[in-house]
Protein backbone atom coordinates (compact mmCIF):
# COMPACT_ATOMS: atom_id res chain seq x y z
CA UNK A 1 0.00 0.00 0.00
CA UNK A 2 1.33 3.32 -0.80
CA UNK A 3 2.22 5.75 1.88
CA UNK A 4 2.58 2.87 4.43
CA UNK A 5 5.70 3.35 5.17
CA UNK A 6 6.00 6.67 7.31
CA UNK A 7 6.12 8.50 3.79
CA UNK A 8 3.57 10.83 3.34
CA UNK A 9 1.99 11.64 0.35
CA UNK A 10 1.47 15.27 -0.50
CA UNK A 11 -2.87 15.69 -1.97
CA UNK A 12 -3.43 19.02 -3.67
CA UNK A 13 -7.31 20.04 -3.95
CA UNK A 14 -7.59 22.42 -7.38
CA UNK A 15 -10.33 24.71 -7.36
CA UNK A 16 -10.12 27.68 -5.08
CA UNK A 17 -6.48 26.00 -3.11
CA UNK A 18 -4.71 25.92 -5.92
CA UNK A 19 -6.49 28.33 -8.20
CA UNK A 20 -9.15 30.59 -7.36
CA UNK A 21 -11.53 29.72 -9.86
CA UNK A 22 -15.01 31.48 -9.17
CA UNK A 23 -14.72 34.24 -11.10
CA UNK A 24 -13.74 32.19 -14.13
CA UNK A 25 -16.26 30.18 -13.41
CA UNK A 26 -19.38 32.10 -13.21
CA UNK A 27 -18.11 34.11 -16.17
CA UNK A 28 -18.21 31.34 -18.31
CA UNK A 29 -21.89 30.30 -16.73
CA UNK A 30 -23.01 33.86 -17.56
CA UNK A 31 -21.83 33.66 -21.20
CA UNK A 32 -23.01 30.12 -21.47
CA UNK A 33 -26.65 31.25 -19.95
CA UNK A 34 -26.63 33.69 -22.41
CA UNK A 35 -25.55 31.69 -25.36
CA UNK A 36 -28.35 28.82 -25.06
CA UNK A 37 -31.27 30.70 -23.19
CA UNK A 38 -30.53 34.57 -24.67
CA UNK A 39 -31.00 35.47 -21.12
CA UNK A 40 -28.33 37.90 -19.69
CA UNK A 41 -27.33 37.53 -16.02
CA UNK A 42 -24.99 38.38 -13.53
CA UNK A 43 -23.93 36.45 -11.09
CA UNK A 44 -21.57 37.03 -7.66
CA UNK A 45 -18.02 36.32 -7.53
CA UNK A 46 -18.77 35.50 -3.88
CA UNK A 47 -21.09 32.31 -4.53
CA UNK A 48 -19.44 30.01 -6.79
CA UNK A 49 -22.30 28.79 -9.52
CA UNK A 50 -22.46 25.51 -10.50
CA UNK A 51 -24.63 23.05 -12.69
CA UNK A 52 -26.20 21.68 -9.61
CA UNK A 53 -27.88 25.36 -9.46
CA UNK A 54 -29.31 25.43 -12.89
CA UNK A 55 -32.89 23.44 -12.55
CA UNK A 56 -32.95 25.78 -9.27
CA UNK A 57 -32.14 28.75 -10.81
CA UNK A 58 -34.15 27.77 -14.46
CA UNK A 59 -36.41 25.20 -13.22
CA UNK A 60 -38.15 24.47 -16.78
CA UNK A 61 -34.74 23.80 -18.50
CA UNK A 62 -34.96 20.74 -20.49
CA UNK A 63 -32.23 18.09 -20.72
CA UNK A 64 -31.03 19.36 -23.60
CA UNK A 65 -30.54 22.71 -22.71
CA UNK A 66 -29.11 21.75 -19.58
CA UNK A 67 -26.59 19.79 -21.45
CA UNK A 68 -25.83 22.78 -23.60
CA UNK A 69 -25.01 25.51 -20.90
CA UNK A 70 -22.50 23.35 -19.35
CA UNK A 71 -21.08 22.29 -22.62
CA UNK A 72 -20.90 26.21 -23.47
CA UNK A 73 -19.33 26.95 -19.74
CA UNK A 74 -17.05 24.09 -20.62
CA UNK A 75 -15.94 26.04 -24.21
CA UNK A 76 -16.30 29.58 -22.37
CA UNK A 77 -13.78 28.54 -19.64
CA UNK A 78 -10.78 28.78 -21.55
CA UNK A 79 -11.47 32.55 -22.36
CA UNK A 80 -11.63 33.29 -18.65
CA UNK A 81 -8.77 31.81 -17.64
CA UNK A 82 -7.08 35.31 -17.19
CA UNK A 83 -9.54 35.86 -14.44
CA UNK A 84 -8.18 33.05 -12.60
CA UNK A 85 -5.64 33.46 -9.73
CA UNK A 86 -2.88 31.13 -9.28
CA UNK A 87 -2.01 30.28 -4.66
CA UNK A 88 1.45 31.55 -5.14
CA UNK A 89 2.50 30.48 -1.73
CA UNK A 90 0.92 26.76 -1.72
CA UNK A 91 2.44 26.69 -5.23
CA UNK A 92 6.05 27.31 -3.51
CA UNK A 93 5.19 24.72 -1.15
CA UNK A 94 4.05 22.04 -4.19
CA UNK A 95 7.36 23.21 -5.74
CA UNK A 96 9.38 22.31 -2.54
CA UNK A 97 7.52 18.98 -1.77
CA UNK A 98 8.08 17.77 -5.45
CA UNK A 99 11.63 18.74 -6.09
CA UNK A 100 12.45 17.27 -2.74
CA UNK A 101 11.36 13.76 -4.26
CA UNK A 102 7.83 13.98 -2.41
CA UNK A 103 4.95 12.26 -3.43
CA UNK A 104 2.55 14.80 -4.78
CA UNK A 105 -1.17 14.49 -5.82
CA UNK A 106 -3.43 16.21 -7.41
CA UNK A 107 -7.22 14.99 -6.60
CA UNK A 108 -10.38 17.21 -7.37
CA UNK A 109 -13.60 16.95 -8.48
CA UNK A 110 -13.08 18.77 -11.22
CA UNK A 111 -13.40 17.26 -14.97
CA UNK A 112 -10.06 16.08 -16.40
CA UNK A 113 -9.86 18.75 -19.33
CA UNK A 114 -10.75 21.35 -17.53
CA UNK A 115 -8.23 20.63 -14.63
CA UNK A 116 -5.21 19.81 -17.19
CA UNK A 117 -5.87 22.97 -19.39
CA UNK A 118 -5.81 25.10 -15.43
CA UNK A 119 -2.70 23.73 -15.13
CA UNK A 120 -1.35 23.72 -18.18
CA UNK A 121 -2.23 27.71 -17.58
CA UNK A 122 0.04 28.11 -14.74
CA UNK A 123 2.70 25.57 -16.00
CA UNK A 124 1.86 23.24 -12.84
CA UNK A 125 1.34 19.90 -14.27
CA UNK A 126 4.82 19.09 -14.05
CA UNK A 127 4.62 18.96 -10.25
CA UNK A 128 2.23 16.16 -9.54
CA UNK A 129 3.41 12.62 -9.78
CA UNK A 130 -0.06 11.67 -10.21
CA UNK A 131 -3.37 13.47 -11.18
CA UNK A 132 -6.83 12.61 -10.61
CA UNK A 133 -10.48 14.14 -11.17
CA UNK A 134 -13.90 13.59 -11.23
CA UNK A 135 -13.84 11.27 -13.80
CA UNK A 136 -11.74 9.19 -11.64
CA UNK A 137 -14.21 8.92 -8.87
CA UNK A 138 -16.83 6.60 -10.83
CA UNK A 139 -19.33 8.27 -8.97
CA UNK A 140 -17.79 7.79 -5.59
CA UNK A 141 -15.60 10.06 -3.97
CA UNK A 142 -11.89 11.21 -4.56
CA UNK A 143 -10.82 9.61 -1.62
CA UNK A 144 -12.38 5.90 -3.34
CA UNK A 145 -10.14 6.93 -6.31
CA UNK A 146 -7.25 7.33 -4.05
CA UNK A 147 -7.83 4.11 -2.09
CA UNK A 148 -8.17 2.13 -5.62
CA UNK A 149 -4.84 3.53 -6.38
CA UNK A 150 -3.56 1.99 -2.99
CA UNK A 151 -3.27 4.53 -1.28
CA UNK A 152 -3.50 4.81 2.64
CA UNK A 153 -5.39 7.46 3.58
CA UNK A 154 -4.05 8.15 7.28
CA UNK A 155 -0.67 8.96 5.21
CA UNK A 156 -2.17 11.43 2.99
CA UNK A 157 -1.11 15.34 3.85
CA UNK A 158 -4.14 17.14 2.08
CA UNK A 159 -4.46 20.59 1.65
CA UNK A 160 -7.77 21.88 1.11
CA UNK A 161 -9.76 24.99 0.99
CA UNK A 162 -13.74 24.14 1.90
CA UNK A 163 -14.80 23.21 5.31
CA UNK A 164 -17.34 20.85 3.65
CA UNK A 165 -14.40 19.05 1.67
CA UNK A 166 -12.29 18.70 4.94
CA UNK A 167 -14.94 17.09 6.91
CA UNK A 168 -15.63 14.70 4.15
CA UNK A 169 -11.88 13.51 3.81
CA UNK A 170 -12.21 13.08 7.51
CA UNK A 171 -15.07 11.16 7.21
CA UNK A 172 -12.82 8.33 4.49
CA UNK A 173 -10.10 8.25 6.38
CA UNK A 174 -7.62 11.06 6.14
CA UNK A 175 -6.31 12.26 9.39
CA UNK A 176 -7.68 15.50 11.14
CA UNK A 177 -4.26 16.50 11.86
CA UNK A 178 -3.44 15.81 8.30
CA UNK A 179 -5.39 18.36 6.77
CA UNK A 180 -4.39 21.70 6.05
CA UNK A 181 -7.08 24.39 5.25
CA UNK A 182 -6.04 26.81 2.70
CA UNK A 183 -7.26 30.62 2.39
CA UNK A 184 -6.33 32.71 -0.55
Amino acid sequence: MRGKTNKYSFVFDLDNTLVETDRANNLSYMAAIKDVLKYDVTMSDKNRFTRNNLYGVYPDLSKEQFNEIVTAKNAFFSTYMSETNLNINLVKVLRALHNSGCETILSTYCHRERALSICSYYGITSLFTEMLFREDSNGGTKYDALKRRGYDLGSLILFENEADSAAEAETQGVNRKNIICVKF
